[in-house]
């Protein structure tokens, strides 16, 4: 069993080290291009699933609360997993 811990985590981990590398390069693309930081979170935030325009306006307005509750509806996620995804869209990242 500890085995398929250690196995799952070191998959984790290279997953995590994808995407960092993922947004790094698409960070490089953006600059080339002339996309600036600004829009570069726009174009980041319109592509992650379940942050739909409704998400987005209820985290303008400052309704945090309904914004995970919209997330959840929209994608079938846990609790945890939205909070984490609106809290983070939320934060610009």
């Amino acid at each position: 069993m500890f085995e398929r811990a250690q196995r799952l985590q070191q998959r984790v981990d290279h997953l995590t080290h994808e995407v960092r590398a993922l947004q790094d390069l698409t960070s490089r693309l953006a600059d080339r291009a002339g996309v600036d930081a600004a829009e570069l979170e726009r174009m980041r935030a319109d592509s992650r699933p379940g942050i739909t325009p409704e998400v987005r306006d209820l985290v303008a307005r400052g309704q945090h609360i309904a914004a995970i509750k919209a997330y959840r509806q929209q994608t079938g996620a846990g609790l945890k997993e939205a909070k984490d995804a609106v809290e983070a869209y939320a934060a610009g990242r």
